[in-house]
């Protein structure tokens, strides 16, 4: 049985994480996007900017998390344009310090997702006393690199819960697959198995990232979508392995059909067929 290293809570920050060298499906995703851009990014020759999206929402982890020590990481700024100089100032100091500023705007709409997070009741019950940001991590089996996951909550009575936050939670199935979600559940459950011996159901907590409703909900996705999920990672995994022995990470482009878009064929009449 395959060794799988587990990573308690606070033993590793997150950028300590995501420089272990293993590969996550962070990185997986940008590998079935571009080899080349995954190497560049597993080796850090390239560090991609965190959007204001991944900001707020790694502010929001921080707040769900117990001891995510949310008042050491983040200040609240002044309540003031940020295009002012009163607002580039604190953001100065706040840099100096060490801290992320936050609007105050965005410190509410923070506590609002807590709040009703926490009002849904299977969401509260899957957070409460369960363990938040514990890693996992393994040689991968498919060549010689090493995988990982970090389960935000990770319950003890064998379950994994993942936070997101969206912008319109009746939307979120195609955020499933644009962003790739149900590979990453499917890894997370692969790995978290290999060290339990345990095939855990996978929930992702949604919440809504502006208000006035600030709706949360919990997802699960069907055995299907799973299985659609570990095929996709296999064949990922697979691939980095075959890359890795050949040090070959070049994108390579083969010929490919684009077939006419059904919205463009609405869009046109029907030309004569003579």
């Amino acid at each position: 049985m395959t060794a799988v290293t587990i990573i308690p809570p606070g033993q590793e920050t997150a950028d300590q994480y995501h420089r272990s060298g293993a590969w996550g499906s962070t990185l997986i995703g940008h590998f079935l996007r571009s080899p080349r851009l995954a190497h560049l990014i597993h080796t850090g020759v390239y560090r991609p900017k965190p959007t204001a999206a991944m900001q707020f929402g790694s502010a929001f982890h921080a707040l769900m998390d117990p001891g995510g020590n949310f008042d050491d990481l983040y200040r609240i700024g002044p309540d003031v344009d940020h295009r002012t100089k009163a607002w580039k100032e604190a953001v100065a100091v706040a840099e100096k310090d060490g801290v992320t500023l936050l609007g105050a705007d965005e410190h509410v709409d923070l506590l609002a997702m807590r709040a009703s997070v926490m009002a849904n009741p299977v969401a509260a019950h899957l957070i409460e006393g369960a363990m938040h940001e514990v890693g996992f991590r393994m040689q991968s089996g498919y060549g010689d690199f090493a995988i990982q996951c970090r389960a935000d909550v990770f319950s003890r009575g064998g379950w994994i819960s993942d936070l997101k936050t969206c912008p319109d939670l009746d939307d979120f199935a195609n955020s499933v697959k644009s962003w790739g979600y149900y590979r990453q559940a499917a890894l997370y459950r692969w790995i978290i198995h290999a060290a339990t011996g345990e095939w855990m159901p996978f929930s992702f907590i949604a919440v809504e990232k502006e208000g006035p409703l600030n709706r949360s909900r919990v997802f699960e996705l069907d055995a299907e979508f799973l299985a659609i999920g570990w095929r996709e990672v296999e064949a990922a995994l697979i691939e980095i392995g075959r890359r890795t022995d050949a040090n070959d990470w070049d994108d390579h482009h083969y010929a490919e059909l684009l077939e006419t878009p059904t919205w463009l064929l609405r869009s046109q009449p029907l030309a004569d067929v003579t």
